[in-house]
């Protein structure tokens, strides 16, 4: 159905070159017009596709059908097994009772001694009991069992047969289920026993039994686990008097259709479990979904026949055209040629070898050599190596992609002077199977080079020293900070000024003066690195932006600066000695920003004349002020528990590939009367170095955990996640206390989910592990926090507890658009695979980023996307309306 086949059908070469149009297309298809012949090709791709649509669809529902009677099939044999386990395990009881009767010779010391020690050790037994001669004397317990005393298995109609085929078989049996003579439902297990007499023959003595009761014997078949794997089930028996259907265990019944059966053995009978999925064997939405997209992909083949059958009429047309066209062409041509003559640049023809074939120009002074000498000779025969070689780079670039414009050569003409020339270089068309052929216009820029830069000496450089000025050092300043801001990287800025530069000036001249700056401008720059920038702003300040520079590094320079500065300067006859006072600001700490550092940089330096000059400062008001907000924020913090000031938000965690919310991040706000909305990467910090943090995260635990116990008992399964501090964690008593909380709010260990950062779980690995272990055998499950921005090592990552690591946001918010991010990001979640964890990735706000996840395999996601952190109220209503992205 591809292109090779519409060869059969494609107009004729006399129809396409413009011959008899009027005549019928002759085809495969005959008496029938190209268009008529179009639309049935298109029929008959659609009607192809539609039968393969069907014939994927049956194969694809037997799949599906297999897959799910298969695991269903499991499922049962698994619940089958237990069953069937547990009670052979209660029935074996019996023999040890028969052996105790046996040894006694038919009398058993202390029965209910012995019988309250065997009950633990035989899970789902109701009672235990023994019935001499069929008549039961015995029973442990007794409470509730009383009414079984005296009762007469043997004469009982309900049991009889049972009691009489156990007695002349001698093989254990099995009755029931049934209505126990002390009341209940259940089934009852008989050993006969009997006691060897003189000559080798054998008395029946009476009878062993247990008593199961319903539905603890159905405890072991963990036949709830059934339903909530989206499972009805039944348990029955075909009664063996009467053969009719008996249920014993059932939920959902009624959706069983075409259920797997697995049989359970018992004494003399069988019980038979039946399995079916509540929805059935197969999706009917995967199923109308697979039928619409093949329906559309035979749709869409039909009309890509269609536009390829459109294209064949619409190629015969066209060639219609051609010898119109060709008159066309050669006036275009000559057009073109007085154009040439009119382009007042050079124009040369080459090959790929950069051999001349013609050359134009517009005056004759401008080629040296002349064209008469250029035509069959190199670049590399007329121009200096590197620009021959820049040349031929263009050239072969033009031939590769069409075209090529940008390449700038520098000529030194033989009597003097330097020019400069821009290349736009065009492949040309030639002959198939000729040598490749280059068109190249060759403009003359010396001038606009010249001003070009002059003008950018002018605007970024000062004119003195040639030191970046002030616009160029901001705009420097402006890509460090952007750089330091998202790498967390620290970044200085040094403000210096030379001490009495002035009377340098008054005394010596500005001529001295400019001397001395441009020695100064040297002998800084000689003392930094290459990433650094020294500027110099006016007179005699200078600025210097330092990246990834701490605060030690930064006092390492400026020490390195004042030896610098004290070595005397030889300017002409004369020896000058100058000091500089320098202020020091840092990033982030006193600003955000060239603007603000500048300032606070400006201020320190003006702080170190004040103390005496030749001297560095630090700026220290931010940290002043800082300190001042954190002491405010400590006090008010200590009473915002008991005040009521504090909230849990909280945001929705989805699974990729439902959209469902699975799970939920609490997080802590504070409201303060005065200080209002209080940022908790402001006051979080201060509750942990004050160690607050400690009733605090307690207060959260518990809060978290009632409130998603409110959540599950109207209906909703999700996993609540907490972030824990390093102080926290560091807590002996941690898995003890957060037992306690779970206890108290009735909450599964599985559904409290605790997130650990990176830095928390590898300041101790060890200890990290021990902690993780004890938290792990209580059931509670463990994430890492922020996944990627710390140091982990994978030898211990691999040790650790975890079940779950989080994608930081950094990572997720360019996934889009850096390709590092995207490798980032596809390694960590290809890593916690490898390792058996789960990914989650935070911080996701665009369906982009979110497709990207999706693709790589990342399995939960949470962001704005779908739901800001809200308020328990909100949450909830999110939970019972559904979520959307958005």
């Amino acid at each position: 159905m591809g292109i090779g086949w519409m060869e059969a059908v494609r107009p004729p070469l006399s129809r396409r070159m413009g011959q008899n149009p009027g005549i019928s297309m002759p085809s495969v298809l005959p008496q029938i017009t190209p268009r008529q012949q179009q639309w049935l090709v298109s029929l008959l791709v659609l009607v192809s596709g539609l039968l393969l649509v069907r014939v994927w669809d049956d194969h694809s529902v037997r799949q599906q059908r297999d897959k799910s009677v298969a695991l269903a099939a499991d499922l049962a044999a698994d619940h089958a097994q237990s069953l069937q386990r547990g009670i052979e395990r209660a029935l074996s009881a019996t023999y040890a009772l028969a052996a105790l009767v046996r040894q006694g010779g038919g009398a058993v010391q202390d029965f209910e001694g012995v019988a309250t020690e065997m009950l633990p050790f035989y899970p789902g037994i109701a009672a235990l009991g023994l019935a001499p001669g069929g008549i039961i004397c015995c029973v442990v317990p007794l409470a509730g069992n009383e009414k079984s005393l005296g009762f007469n298995q043997l004469a009982d109609s309900a049991q009889n047969r049972e009691a009489r085929l156990a007695r002349d078989t001698g093989k254990l049996t099995l009755a029931g289920p049934m209505n126990l003579a002390q009341g209940g439902l259940g089934v009852v297990g008989r050993l006969p026993i009997y006691l060897a007499q003189a000559h080798g023959e054998r008395r029946f003595w009476g009878f062993s039994y247990v008593t199961l009761r319903f539905p603890e014997v159905l405890d072991a078949a963990r036949l709830p686990l059934l339903s909530e794997r989206g499972y009805a089930f039944e348990l029955w028996r075909k009664v063996p008097e009467t053969g009719e259907h008996q249920r014993i265990e059932a939920w959902n019944a009624q959706a069983l259709a075409d259920p797997v059966e697995r049989t359970i053995a018992l004494p003399n009978g069988a019980w038979t479990l039946s399995v079916a999925p509540i929805g059935g064997w197969y999706h009917m939405a995967d199923r109308v979904l697979e039928g619409l997209v093949g329906v559309l992909i035979s749709v869409l083949m039909a009309y890509l026949a269609w536009l390829l059958y459109a294209m064949r009429i619409r190629d015969a047309e066209l060639e219609v055209l051609v010898a119109q066209r060709t008159s066309e062409i050669l006036a275009a041509q000559q057009h073109l040629e007085a154009t040439v003559n009119a382009i007042p640049d050079l124009l040369f023809e080459m090959d790929l070898d950069g051999r001349y074939y013609s050359a134009h120009a517009p005056r004759a002074d401008m080629l040296i050599p002349a064209a008469d000498q250029l035509l069959g000779r190199t670049v590399t025969e007329v121009m200096p190596a590197d620009a021959a070689q820049t040349v031929l780079r263009t050239i072969h670039e033009a031939n590769e992609k069409g075209w090529s414009t940008g390449a700038r050569i520098r000529l030194v003409r033989p009597e003097g002077g330097e020019r400069w020339f821009a290349l736009s270089v065009a492949r040309k068309a030639t002959e198939p199977g000729a040598a490749a052929r280059v068109v190249v216009l060759s403009r003359d820029i010396t001038q606009n080079k010249l001003d070009e830069e002059q003008v950018r000496q002018l605007a970024h450089f000062d004119a003195l020293t040639g030191l970046p000025n002030r616009v160029l050092l901001a705009d420097r300043c402006h890509s460090a900070l952007v750089a330091a801001q998202r790498h967390g990287q620290p970044l200085a800025l040094l403000f210096l000024d030379l001490d009495h530069f002035k009377k340098i000036n008054d005394s010596l001249g500005h001529r001295m003066g400019d001397a001395l700056l441009q020695s100064m401008a040297r002998r800084l720059t000689a003392m930094v690195r290459e990433q650094d920038t020294v500027s110099r702003l006016s007179g005699d300040e200078f600025v210097l932006v330092l990246p990834d520079t701490d605060n030690l590094g930064a006092a390492h320079l400026a020490e390195k600066l004042l030896q610098a500065a004290a070595e005397p300067f030889e300017i002409g006859s004369h020896e000058l000695t100058v000091t500089p006072s320098i202020g020091i600001a840092m990033f982030p700490g006193d600003g955000a920003d060239f603007d603000s550092l500048s300032r606070c940089a400006d201020a320190a330096m003006y702080d170190a004349k004040h103390h005496g000059r030749n001297h560095f400062r630090f700026f220290t008001a931010e940290m002043q002020a800082c300190s001042e907000r954190t002491l405010l924020i400590e006090n008010a913090l200590r009473r915002a528990l008991e005040r009521d000031q504090l909230t849990l938000h909280f945001q929705p965690q989805i699974a990729v590939a439902t959209g469902a919310i699975i799970g939920a991040e609490a997080l802590l706000r504070w409201k303060h009367p005065d200080l209002g909305q209080v940022s908790p990467a402001e006051f979080i910090p201060v509750a942990e170095s004050s160690g607050m943090i400690l009733p605090i995260g307690e207060w959260v635990l518990r809060t978290a955990t009632r409130q998603l116990r409110a959540w599950m008992q109207a209906g909703h399964r999700l996993t609540m996640a907490v972030n824990l501090s390093l102080v926290q964690f560091r807590q002996a008593d941690l898995a003890q206390r957060i037992g306690s909380i779970l206890d108290e709010a009735g909450l599964p260990a599985h559904h409290l989910e605790l997130e650990l950062t990176e830095g928390v779980a590898m300041t101790d690995p060890e200890a990290a592990i021990a902690m993780m272990d004890k938290l792990h055998q209580r059931g509670i499950l463990l994430s890492i926090d922020d996944f990627g921005t710390g140091y982990s090592s994978l030898n211990y990552l691999k040790r650790f507890k975890v079940y779950k690591v989080k994608i930081d946001q950094s990572f997720v918010r360019d996934i889009t658009t850096d390709p590092d991010d995207r490798a980032i990001v596809s390694a960590i979640i290809s890593m916690a695979g490898s390792l058996g964890m789960h990914t989650i990735a935070e911080g996701v706000e665009t369906t982009g980023q979110l497709a990207f996840l999706q693709a790589q395999g990342c399995e939960e996601v949470q962001g704005y996307l779908y739901s800001r952190p809200v308020p328990a109220d909100e949450f909830l209503r999110l939970l019972e309306q559904g979520l959307t992205t958005g």
